[in-house]
């Protein structure tokens, strides 16, 4: 008896006891008010029972539900960094490669034509330098044959010689810088001899004739040279030109494709880090789920125990009190 006074709920039903012994209850209604605790504890069990029960089933129905989640957006952030890491980036990448080699080749192109330009240029003056060189040539050949073509028959006149040497001087002078030396010498040999008769006049003449032959065929020579430098140097601006076009057209049309994949790169980055958040989300949801049942779970078996002491010592006492000397103990106790 002293020990099951001890108890919290010993102790109550005791002094519960002695309370009715003093009021001159009936030991029946003591016996039944014990009982009436030891059902309502057991209701208490059963109710306590049901309630973790509950728990488990939401808990288990929580687990398969954020697993479930868990599992969803763990696949969408595999797939979905398999496609971006494998297909999307590689491709972008790809596409801008292109477009930044067909720009290279435009730089490289547009660098070549410029090249090309200045040296078609310089060619161009070049050519027109002696273009005139060779003008001037054949003004100051023509220039001599009219003094020559001019003298009749008969010998010449000191003052004619002298004209014509000044004049041949002046062809000498500007011939071309191509013009062969041998004839230079020969016309320097005949500027320096006299024009004694028609016969000398004659070939200096005829020499002068096949100079202004030899001018002319330089000459169109040069043209016909020029022509076709710069029909090459035309056709070749226009090959490197329609590339350029080419390697534009290419870059629209890439630089479109470059523009969708780009914007599936932009719509997939922002899926990803949706679902990244959802995965981070239901981990922790199921984290703080699996804590909060871990709780419930003691709490429930910590009340159940109590529960469990607490019936077994109404029972314990249940049996004191209908035992034939607990009322004679209970009347010393009390009187």
């Amino acid at each position: 008896m002293k020990e099951l006074q001890k108890e919290k709920w010993g102790h109550i039903i005791f002094t519960m006891a002695e309370l009715h012994a003093l009021a001159g209850g009936a030991m029946d209604e003591l016996t039944a008010a014990i009982q009436q605790l030891i059902s309502d504890i057991g209701d208490r069990i059963d109710e306590l029972d049901e309630e973790y029960n509950e728990r488990s089933l939401f808990h288990q129905s929580e687990v398969t539900r954020i697993g479930s989640d868990i599992s969803s957006a763990q696949i969408s952030v595999s797939s979905t960094t398999n496609l971006l890491q494998n297909i999307l980036y590689p491709e972008r990448e790809k596409l801008q490669f292109k477009i930044d080699s067909n720009n290279n080749a435009i730089d490289e192109n547009n660098a070549y034509v410029q090249k090309l330009t200045f040296e078609r240029q310089a060619s161009h003056e070049a050519y027109q330098q002696r273009v005139d060189e060779h003008n001037a040539a054949l003004s100051a050949v023509d220039e001599c044959i009219d003094i020559i073509s001019s003298i009749s028959g008969g010998a010449v006149s000191f003052a004619q010689g002298k004209a014509i040497n000044k004049s041949m001087q002046k062809v000498v002078d500007t011939l071309p810088k191509s013009t062969d030396e041998v004839l230079i010498k020969a016309l320097i040999q005949m500027a320096s001899e006299g024009f004694a008769d028609q016969g000398a006049l004659l070939r200096v003449l005829n020499a002068l004739k096949d100079v202004k032959s030899g001018i002319q065929s330089d000459l169109q020579e040069e043209h016909d040279d020029e022509a076709r430098l710069q029909a090459e140097f035309e056709a070749e601006v226009a090959a490197r030109q329609k590339e350029n076009r080419l390697y534009t057209k290419q870059n629209v049309i890439t630089g479109g494709e470059l523009k969708v994949t780009q914007d599936r790169i932009d719509q997939k980055e922002a899926f990803l880090a949706v679902r990244q958040q959802d995965l981070k989300n239901s981990q922790a949801e199921l984290e703080a789920e699996n804590h909060s049942f871990e709780a419930a779970t003691e709490a429930y078996h910590d009340v159940r125990l109590e529960l469990e002491r607490e019936a077994a010592v109404a029972n314990d006492t249940l049996n004191m009190v209908v035992n034939s000397g607990f009322k004679g103990g209970l009347a010393e106790r009390v009187f």
